[in-house]
């Protein structure tokens, strides 16, 4: 099945099939490093590879693969991520008390009065219980107590100021010398709006003075809240967390270009490529000293990213007969000067933009695939036919498109020749 699905396909799939595969257990436990990796390297396989290999020869990063599309990426989500979140759950649980009887298990048989922060991995714990505890240091610079009574809070290890955990500064012996508890609750440390440790602590420990005593209600509860990766508060979900503790990078300006509501698939995944510059064109496999003779559509130059989309005079010839059909007919043969020219004109959702991208992504799937054709076989077809072929591509998704108020223009219509499938529906 593999050999017969496109890139796009074999995406599809990854993150609407394979990824649920996984979920359940990545919720019920931390799983091992070498399971991740192990399965990560049969989805590398299951998209780059026609035989589905574990040794893929990837095209992109597995680390840039799984950005959000947004951020240059295929929006596949890394298995340590997705574990790491659903596992935070679990932590919130605790943090929060929620009502279960896991919970209270854990509060009576693990806890025992103490911090969740405080306990320590032993190695006679149990494998499950010993992992939460090693996620904590992931998850608890995102864990605030929003005070209320104070009553619920650690002074020492929760995060409720700036400065906290205070356990990172005052050392247990240092509480336990002023006649304090590891188990002390902010409400505990404050008599008069004022905190109660010792006076000379603010020569040992300098940082205690811009702690300001909190404002306490005591007709409300100390609340735990979710901060994301940028410090604002957020409500608490697998999703949040995932969106806080993944890998980040800049956002793309030409996410819309590529992805967009009406898109080819497999026209789509090969823009990525194109405009990430990840096809295995000549002028990079030269770098591997292999003997490349010239542009197999020209008999020129070396074909190369900036060759193909569309210097090469038979791509030019090509896209200088389907630009006809968009708003891009004053637009030279150059990739750059036609993103720049979308980017610059935006409006997403108009028809003609959206016109626009699909010729474009149809003009260079199909130049690239001619271009493979004539390098490992003997076929070969002319500018025109390849001309036709994209333009009946793009028609025929037009056409399943065009009940869309987008496609009310009727201008838009009768340019592309769509009124014949209007009328063969009455």
């Amino acid at each position: 099945m593999n050999k017969s699905l496109s890139f796009a396909g074999r995406l599809q799939l990854i993150v609407s099939v394979i990824s649920s595969m996984y979920s359940y257990w990545a919720s019920v436990f931390v799983l091992p490093s070498a399971t991740v990796k192990k399965l990560e390297r049969k989805i590398k396989g299951f998209l780059w590879q026609k035989d589905g290999k574990d040794r893929p020869k990837a095209k992109v990063a597995w680390r840039d693969v799984c950005l959000p599309k947004i951020e240059g990426g295929l929006g596949i989500r890394k298995i340590s991520d997705v574990n790491k979140a659903l596992m935070s759950f679990h932590i919130w649980s605790i943090i929060t008390r929620r009502k279960s009887l896991w919970v209270e298990w854990i509060y009576d048989h693990k806890l025992k009065g103490s911090s969740f922060w405080d306990v320590e991995p032993r190695v006679s714990m149990s494998w499950g219980w010993r992992k939460i505890l090693q996620l904590r240091e992931t998850i608890r610079p995102y864990i605030r107590q929003k005070i209320g009574d104070g009553k619920n809070t650690f002074i020492w290890s929760d995060n409720w100021c700036d400065q906290s955990p205070l356990s990172r500064i005052i050392t247990p012996r240092d509480i336990y010398m002023a006649g304090f508890s590891r188990t002390d609750r902010v409400a505990d440390m404050v008599v008069d709006r004022n905190w109660i440790w010792p006076a000379a602590w603010y020569d040992l420990f300098p940082v205690l003075i811009n702690i300001q005593v909190p404002f306490m209600s005591y007709s409300r509860r100390d609340v735990s809240i979710w901060l994301d990766y940028q410090g604002g508060e957020r409500e608490f979900s697998t999703h949040n967390v995932w969106e806080t503790i993944r890998h980040r990078s800049m956002q793309i300006p030409w996410y819309n270009i590529v992805w967009f509501n009406g898109c080819i698939p497999r026209h789509a995944f090969h823009v990525w490529l194109v405009c990430r510059k990840k096809l295995n064109t000549q002028d990079k496999m030269k770098l591997w000293d292999m003997n490349m003779m010239c542009c197999p559509l020209c008999m020129r130059d070396l074909d190369s990213h900036a060759h193909l989309f569309f210097e090469c005079v038979y791509a030019n010839q090509v896209w200088k007969e389907v630009r006809m059909f968009t708003d891009l007919e004053q637009i030279e043969g150059h990739w750059e000067n036609i993103v720049l020219f979308l980017l610059s004109r935006g409006k997403w959702n108009s028809s003609n933009t959206i016109i626009d991208r699909l010729v474009i992504g149809a003009t260079s799937y199909y130049i690239w695939q001619e271009r493979n054709a004539r390098l490992f076989t003997s076929t070969k077809r002319s500018p025109k036919q390849i001309s036709a072929l994209i333009l009946d591509n793009v028609r025929m998704k037009l056409v399943s498109l065009r009940k869309k108020k987008v496609f009310a223009n009727w201008r838009t219509r009768k340019g592309w020749d769509l009124e014949q499938f209007e009328d063969n529906d009455g």
